[in-house]
């Protein structure tokens, strides 16, 4: 159960009141509150109501914090007065606290909110305390025997004269053992020599003053107390006396030592987060500009770590950062830092390094211990890691800067084939700008109208004749040149815009078709790759459906062709939508058949009508006998399984030869046609292809 709060804002926005109320009922609060916005208003509440607490905006237009702060000490009421603000400067809050007020709370950061509030409460009740022990201190009233918290009066010098019951049970001292000895007895040993020393120079001032002590019981257990030392004076005004109030506030520490742990340590491997990290780096970075040395951040990523969630469940693959955190550890030197960054990325700080060389010992030790394979479920599993490094101030002088250049190094090193480490280099940022440039670019494409389909025929083999054709995209360039799909798929595939591209070619690509079908007045193919993306849309079919249905197109005439890889997915949309799309009668093809991926399991689950043999394959089928008979056996299955036979790739007419005589179906091939616009695929539909007189590629 919450304990009830009564919380009275002096503020003029009702949202950041509201903000701040939330945060102090997830601190366990349950709060009363009240907004006012002038003297008035908070003269009238203080008036008919009781407050613990109140929060006062820094910078409300008519009724300022400080006019707030005299207006309660009008009132002559001791609540604790807490500033917030989004932002004001060192001076003014010095000065409102001189004033008075107990507390300045940044809004932008209310982690300390709830305990702050829970202090001043507390402490409000000290002072209240205080003022009773001041006015009864003499007869050691009940009240102070029956204190919550420890009371001790010392004289002048600081030497005990009197603790109260709680003392007693706080510390295991009776007052016979207590009284006589210095006030600081308690304290564990050098602990809290800062906090004695400035309390000492308070009572030697005969001055107020509050801190915070480490003690030790008399039983040997250290806990920490709030201490409020207050001189007592005479009539005539003479120092007699100090009165001290201590609280245990053990358990509060631990809370905030929790707190604070948690704000800059990680969890799950008890290494430094990306908080605590950045505030070492700055620290690095200053010493090493200060001392004339270098700084290198190594930034590490395990490889493939996602296959270890995957496959073996999210707890082993804790486990493997768990102990990836104790290799890494071992790879340094005292005085360097290791954190963890989040997911399976880790950050080593190494400060103060004279060369590179110490840096890359350093990734070689780590690339070593992650050869090591890691024991998990009583099997050996190798993770490996890539490591990207990055000096200041060569490659930066800010932590921002370095930290960004070390991450693409790190990727650099994955991009080079993973398990090394890589230095940062310009030319990396260069390709880095390069690379935003052109997305940028690529997701413009479209819209300018920069994207083209070029179409390349696929011929009966036997008679010569044009069957079908395949589209394929091209990007055009300022320049005028043409890019590759593969220059430009793979970017479209990382930031989300291949489905736009898919979708275009296809809208585009069966416009196309129906012309030539009606130009030709033939049943012509149109082949289409598809992207794994698109076939995790769930109306897809429904799209593919639409563009044949306004194109006047039978679903027989379009072939979509899918990579062995997709079909082994086993992604549940996909196989839906591959299901539909067989249902609305469109032709699947396999395409890049034999590079690996395959289960014949498939081709029975699926009714694909075609298979294309890829281009590798197709490449060595003259020179490697075992080339040759695998392609054969391709064939005659692919036979056995109703299936029509593309040998894509062919380059020369001895390919041409040997794949018809092993039964081939259809062929396509730069030997036949390049791929080109639409105008020139018109002038080969109704004539049967020829075979040059030399092979187009020389």
């Amino acid at each position: 159960m919450g304990k009830s709060l009564n919380v009275l804002f002096i503020e003029d926005s009702e949202a950041d009141a509201e903000l701040t109320t939330a945060e102090l009922a997830r601190g366990g609060f349950i709060p009363h509150t009240e907004r006012v916005e002038t003297r008035h208003s908070m003269l009238d509440a203080l008036t008919k109501a009781e407050w613990d607490v109140i929060l006062c905006d820094y910078s409300m237009p008519r009724f300022s914090a400080e006019a707030a702060l005299q207006t309660l000490k009008e009132s002559g009421q001791d609540i604790p007065f807490i500033i917030t603000s989004g932002a004001v400067d060192a001076e003014d809050t010095v000065s409102l606290l001189k004033q008075g007020a107990h507390d300045f709370m940044n809004k932008e950061a209310l982690a300390r909110l709830v305990p702050a509030i829970e202090r001043e409460i507390r402490e409000a009740e000290v002072r209240r305390q205080r003022r009773l022990a001041e006015e009864r201190v003499r007869i050691l009233s009940s009240a102070v025997q029956q204190s919550p918290v420890s009371v001790l009066i010392t004289n002048p010098d600081g030497q005990i004269e009197y603790v109260n019951p709680k003392y007693e049970q706080i510390t295991g001292y009776a007052s016979n053992e207590a009284i006589g000895r210095d006030l600081g007895f308690t304290l564990l040993n050098q602990t809290s020599a800062d906090a004695m020393a400035a309390m000492r120079h308070s009572i030697s001032n005969a001055q107020e003053w509050r801190g915070e002590f480490c003690s030790i019981r008399r039983d040997g257990q250290v806990f920490w107390e709030f201490v409020s030392l207050s001189p007592l004076r005479n009539e005539t005004g003479d120092l007699t006396h100090f009165v001290i109030i201590k609280e245990d506030i053990t358990v509060r520490r631990s809370y905030e030592e929790r707190l604070l742990r948690q704000a800059h340590y990680d969890d799950l491997t008890g290494l430094a987060n990306r908080v605590l990290m950045l505030e070492h780096l700055n620290v690095a970075l200053e010493s090493s500009a200060r001392n004339h040395r270098q700084t290198a951040m190594m930034c590490i990523d395990l490889d493939r770590f996602k296959n270890v969630n995957d496959s073996l469940g999210h707890s082993c693959g804790d486990d493997v950062l768990r102990e990836s955190a104790g290799r890494l550890s071992g790879c340094i030197r005292n005085g360097d830092i290791l954190a963890r960054m989040g997911g399976d990325e880790f950050i080593i700080i190494l400060p103060d390094i004279s060369t590179p060389k110490e840096a890359e010992k350093v990734a070689e030790k780590i690339i070593a211990a992650f050869a090591q394979p890691f024991f998990i479920g009583g099997k050996e599993y190798f993770v490996t890691a890539s490591i990207g490094i990055a000096l200041s101030p060569k490659d930066g002088r800010s932590a921002n800067l370095i930290q960004r250049n070390a991450d693409l190094a790190m990727y650099k090193a994955k991009e080079l084939g993973r398990n090394r480490y890589h230095f940062f280099t310009e030319d990396i940022n260069t390709q880095l700008m390069q690379r935003l440039e052109l997305e940028v670019r690529l997701r413009q494409a479209i819209a300018l109208e920069e994207l083209e389909l070029h179409y390349q025929p696929i011929y009966d083999i036997n008679t010569n004749m044009m069957i079908g054709f395949e589209a394929l995209v091209r990007w055009r360039q300022p320049d005028g040149s043409l890019l590759m799909p593969v220059n430009f798929i793979p970017m479209a595939e990382d930031i989300g815009i291949i489905q736009e591209i898919d979708k275009w070619v296809m809208a585009t690509a069966c416009a196309d078709a129906a012309k030539l079908v009606h130009e030709s007045k033939r049943a012509l193919r149109l082949s289409l790759n598809v992207s794994p993306k698109q076939l995790q849309i769930p109306d897809y079919a429904n799209f593919v459906a639409h563009q044949l249905f306004i194109n006047n197109l039978s679903p027989t005439q379009l072939e979509l062709e899918v990579t062995e890889r997709v079909i082994m997915q086993n992604d549940p949309q996909t196989q839906i939508n591959i299901t539909a799309l067989c249902d609305l009668g469109v032709r699947l093809s396999i395409d890049d058949f034999g590079t690996g991926y395959s289960s014949l399991a498939y081709l029975q689950k699926f009714p694909f009508k075609t298979l294309k043999i890829d281009r590798g394959f197709v490449s060595q089928i003259c020179e490697d006998p075992n080339t040759h008979r695998l392609v054969d056996t391709i064939i005659t299955m692919a036979h056995g399984l109703d299936m029509e036979i593309v040998a894509e790739g062919i380059e020369n007419d001895q390919q041409r030869q040997l794949l018809q005589k092993q039964g081939c179906d259809h062929a396509q091939g730069y030997f036949f046609s390049y791929p080109g616009p639409l105008k020139d695929l018109r002038e080969k539909i109704n004539t049967p292809w020829e075979a040059p007189s030399e092979n187009p590629l020389h």
